[in-house]
């Protein structure tokens, strides 16, 4: 019995170890190098670095008013994002239970802009809204064909949320849609036996029973609105005016355009912190809910 008990383990950890091995070198030391960088005035190339203590953090909290702007728009970002796919795409996921018939196609056709990549998508929503909306103006003279979608703060914030709400539908509709299906219908048929509508069914018995998939959605798409940094590259570049520069672009700035590797760092972590406890919020919420459930 020991003697088996010792390869049980052997085995364990040959299958385990390269999965440790890989977090080790892909996360936690990568980790401890920005922890330890944070602490100095680097460029991120040269040799020369200057420790400054916690001075790149006292002057991020400050008086660096960009980080502090991008963190709002980021929140602001996230909440509206977070809230629209999620309703969105459950309603889309319940449309296509009921309706059985084009149910295969229409998941799809929701699917399709997923496997486009963000990069890919900005490109063309740039397009779209450049020389495609101009030369829509000048053949429709339709006024909203003629708004600079790009180059007004609140509109360039509208086009940023609809654009990643339509590309990432259909990742939480498939979600959605993998939840409902494990429902059991002999509860909703109780449910119409007793004499419940239709949204009674879906507040007291569906909504309860895919709290696990609204957990998994919740937390995908909140993770996915805080590292929001692709279509922002690519798409406005932070503009106009700094309205559109979120957490992760900041960062990037601070460290491969202004070459303050250091301060980028503190900046980092700073992040990391927050998107952890907001995490950590979120998952407690919704885990009460599904022991509730």
């Amino acid at each position: 019995m020991k003697q088996k008990t010792i390869t049980d383990k052997l085995i364990f950890g040959v299958f385990v170890f390269p999965a440790l091995a890989f977090v080790l070198f892909a996360t936690d030391i990568p980790f401890l190098m920005n922890l330890y960088y944070s602490f100095f005035d680097w460029n991120g190339i040269g040799k020369s670095m200057v420790f400054v203590g916690l001075s790149n953090f006292i002057n991020t909290f400050a008086n660096d008013s960009l980080f502090w702007k991008s963190a709002l728009f980021t929140l602001k970002f996230s909440l509206f994002y977070v809230i629209i796919v999620n309703i969105a795409s459950l309603a889309v996921a319940l449309a296509l239970q009921q309706n059985k018939t084009f149910s295969n196609l229409g998941r799809a056709l929701y699917y399709i802009p997923y496997i486009i990549s963000l990069t890919a998508i900005g490109l063309i929503w740039k397009f779209i809204l450049g020389p495609g909306f101009d030369a829509l103006y000048a053949l429709t003279g339709a006024s909203v064909f003629g708004i600079s979608w790009l180059g007004i703060p609140s509109y360039s914030f509208i086009v940023i949320v609809v654009m990643t709400v339509w590309q990432t539908l259909g990742f939480y509709m498939i979600n959605y849609i993998a939840g409902l299906m494990s429902v059991p219908k002999e509860l909703l048929e109780a449910a119409t036996i007793d004499g419940a509508n239709p949204f009674q069914r879906f507040r007291h018995v569906t909504l309860p029973m895919i709290m696990p998939a609204i957990s998994i959605c919740l937390l995908t798409s909140l993770t996915f609105a805080f590292k929001l940094f692709d279509i922002i590259l690519v798409f406005t570049k932070g503009g106009p005016a700094n309205s559109t520069v979120t957490v992760a672009y900041n960062i990037y700035k601070e460290a491969f355009t202004k070459s303050n590797y250091g301060l980028a760092t503190a900046k980092s972590l700073i992040f990391v912190v927050f998107v952890l406890l907001v995490t950590l919020i979120q998952m407690k919420i919704t885990k009460s809910k599904e022991v509730e459930a």
